[in-house]
C-alpha cells in the first residue's frame, strides 16, 4: 500500500515510505496509527528517532522554488510564492528581509515545508534507499516530525548515515541530541533484560512518547503511548500562568474557558492508552482552580465544600478516550 493514498489494509508484502505531510484529509492520529501498525505488525524490531535542527530556520528557498515548479506550472503563483518567501521579519520595529527558511507561522509555510521534504527525504528513501535494504522498512513523516522503522539494525544504522548526508545535501541538519537509533518491537523488553536494564527505551513522537508493552492478558507485544513528560507540564504552566492572569474575571467565564481548554487537550491526547496522563492532566488543572480563585479574597475562603458546589454549578468535562488506534 502506498500510504499517500490513505485507503485498504495495512498489508505488505514490501514495506513504503508513508509521507503524510500536511494534506488535509488527514490527521496526525493516522500517522500515529500507522506507526503503531508498522511496529506490531510487521516485525520491526528497530526504531529511527531523529529531529532537523531549526528546520523551517534552514530551508533552501531556491531548492524549494525548484521543487514547486515541478508541480506548478502557472508563474504569477510561483512569483507570488517567492515574494512570500522574501518578505521578511520585523522585530522590535526592525525589519530583517529573508533569504532562507520560510516565515514561521506563515499560512502556507507547513504546505512549503512538506514539499521540501517530499523531495529531499520521502523520494529519497523510496527510490534510492529502499531497494537497496535487506529487511522490511517504512518512513513515516507527519510534516517534520518522522521515524523511520526496520526489521535489522544493519539498516537501521545504514539509514542514520545516509540520512544525514540526504540532508545536508540540502541545506539541512540533524540534531545529534534528538537522533538516535534504539532497539523498539517485540524483542526489545527481552533484548533489555539480558542487558541488566528493566524497561526497553522509548521513543517520541508526535507528541507522544512510545513505550514497549503487552496486552492485557500479557500474551502479545503492544506499543504503549502516554503524553511527553515535558508537554504535560509546560500545558499545566501554562494554564496555571492564564489563571493567575485572570483570575479576577467571572467565575463563569473561568470555568467555561477551563472546560474549553480541557476539551482542547482531549480532542488531540485522548488516544487509546493515554488514559491515565489525560486523567492525571484533569486533575492537575482541578487542583489548580481549587487554589487560584481562593486567592481573590481573604486566605482560605475556598473550602473544598465550596469548591465542590462551584464544580456541580459549572461542571468540567470529564477525561475519556476520543480516537481508537488500535
Amino acid at each position: 500500500m502506498c500510504c499517500s493514498t490513505l485507503v485498504g489494509p495495512v498489508q505488505l508484502k514490501r514495506s513504503r515510505p508513508c509521507y503524510l505531510g500536511t494534506s488535509p484529509s488527514v490527521s496526525c492520529k493516522r500517522a500515529d496509527s500507522l506507526a503503531l501498525t508498522t511496529i506490531e505488525r510487521q516485525g520491526t524490531q528497530y526504531v529511527v528517532e531523529a529531529d532537523i535542527k531549526a528546520f523551517f530556520d534552514n530551508v533552501d528557498q531556491n531548492q524549494l522554488m525548484a521543487f514547486l515548479a515541478h508541480r506548478v506550472a502557472d508563474k504569477r503563483v510561483l512569483r507570488y510564492i517567492r515574494r512570500f518567501l522574501k518578505a521578511g521579519i520585523q522585530e522590535d520595529g526592525v525589519y530583517r528581509a529573508s533569504d532562507r527558511g520560510t516565515p514561521q507561522g506563515g499560512v502556507i509555510s507547513p504546505l512549503l515545508a512538506n514539499r521540501y521534504l517530499h523531495y529531499t527525504l520521502d523520494l529519497w528513501f523510496q527510490r534510492r534507499f529502499q531497494p537497496s535494504y535487506t529487511g522490511s522498512a517504512r518512513l513515516i513523516r507527519y510534516a517534520d516530525d518522522y521515524v523511520a522503522c526496520f526489521k535489522r539494525e544493519a539498516d537501521a544504522k545504514r539509514f542514520r548515515i545516509e540520512m544525514e548526508k540526504r540532508l545536508g545535501l540540502f541545506g539541512l541538519e540533524i540534531a545529534p541530541e534528538k537522533t538516535r537509533i534504539l532497539a523498539f518491537g517485540p524483542m526489545a523488553q527481552q533484548w533489555a533484560k539480558e542487558q541488566g536494564r528493566r524497561k526497553a527505551e522509548t521513543f517520541d513522537f508526535l507528541g507522544f512518547t512510545h513505550y514497549c508493552t503487552t496486552s492485557r492478558n500479557g500474551k502479545w507485544f503492544r506499543v504503549g503511548r502516554k503524553t511527553i513528560s515535558r508537554r504535560l507540564s509546560a500545558r499545566l504552566k501554562a494554564f496555571k500562568e492564564w489563571l493567575r492572569a485572570n483570575r479576577t474575571l467571572p467565575t463563569a467565564e473561568i470555568m467555561r474557558t477551563t472546560a474549553n481548554k480541557l476539551r482542547g487537550h482531549y480532542a488531540y491526547y485522548g488516544v487509546s492508552g493515554n488514559s491515565r496522563s489525560i486523567s492525571n492532566f484533569a486533575y492537575q488543572v482541578e487542583l489548580i482552580l481549587f487554589k487560584w480563585p481562593g486567592r481573590r479574597g481573604k486566605r482560605g475562603s475556598l473550602k473544598f465544600e465550596k469548591f465542590r458546589l462551584l464544580r456541580q454549578r459549572f461542571p468540567l468535562p470529564p477525561p475519556r478516550i476520543q480516537v481508537n488506534l488500535w
